[in-house]
């Protein structure tokens, strides 16, 4: 067997690596840190990016930021959570972050968010998921009930196939 030189020796063992790394998907994971609604760090260093929904954002002071978060940190509680992926979605963003549903049980937390009005669907470049029928109705009755964000922040539109605006 011909010696490998270093580089593909490197490229081998970081691939390697990323195969063993990650969780399979029924595996239970716990969070580390809540960044936003819609992104958290498991204690393995991985960052998941909640699929398929879209939050209001901290660093720009969005309405309803705050509370998006917080309802997350709510919902995951000290509880492990499952993670599952989409084969309608990339694995991973721009950013490297897993793009995932995030369960804790049976529970959909991805869903769970758009229906207290925490979050809305999100289709990126207009990728429909296997929960995106269940995501859109979920939100489409928190803002006829005027619920979480739809109350507070008055004008935005909901528009899967855009990120979620709430400066208005």
């Amino acid at each position: 067997m011909p010696k490998l030189n270093f580089k593909v020796r490197i490229i081998c063992v970081t691939f390697l690596f990323g195969i063993f790394s990650t969780s399979p998907a029924n595996a239970a994971n716990t969070v580390m840190s809540i960044y936003d609604g819609d992104t958290l760090t498991l204690d393995t260093g991985a960052k998941v990016r909640l699929l398929q929904i879209d939050t209001p954002e901290l660093s720009s002071g969005e309405c309803y930021g705050q509370e998006a978060k917080q309802a997350l940190i709510k919902l995951v509680g000290k509880s492990k959570i499952t993670l599952e992926g989409d084969s309608a979605s990339a694995d991973q963003d721009r950013y490297g972050r897993l793009l995932r549903y995030v369960f804790v049980g049976k529970k959909n937390l991805n869903l769970e968010l758009v229906k207290i009005g925490a979050a809305a669907p999100y289709f990126y470049k207009g990728e429909r998921g296997k929960y995106s029928g269940k995501l859109l109705k979920a939100a489409e009755r928190a803002k006829s009930k005027k619920l979480g964000l739809w109350s507070k922040c008055l004008g935005t539109q909901l528009i899967p196939t855009k990120a979620l605006d709430t400066k208005n």
